[in-house]
């Protein structure tokens, strides 16, 4: 699998389920991947079956932007207030 694809993912589970703590623990598994192929970076793509083998580069940009874009993301909704989430919900659907 395309390891940057979970960032879409991670975007539409928060989107249908407002849960920004179940969202951020499909991120959790790429802690550990960010010191067993090159250190600080994600691999470009990863088997979809344990023991999830790496493939292609070791060090894939888009794989790393996207990760980091959604986890922030989810970090300043789960810190917000609820009147603001609402707001926020307003605003990503206009």
């Amino acid at each position: 699998m395309w390891a940057w694809l979970i960032g879409p993912f991670v975007d539409a589970h928060y989107r249908v389920y407002r849960d920004a703590d179940k969202a951020l623990s499909y991120l959790e598994p790429f802690r550990q991947h960010l010191g067993a192929a090159c250190l600080g970076q994600i691999s470009e793509i990863l088997d979809a079956e344990p023991p999830f083998t790496k493939r292609g580069c070791f060090a894939q940009v888009l794989s790393v932007v996207e990760i980091l874009r959604v986890w922030c993301r989810l970090q300043v909704s789960r810190d917000q207030p609820s009147h603001s989430r609402h707001q926020t919900q307003q605003q990503e659907s206009a």
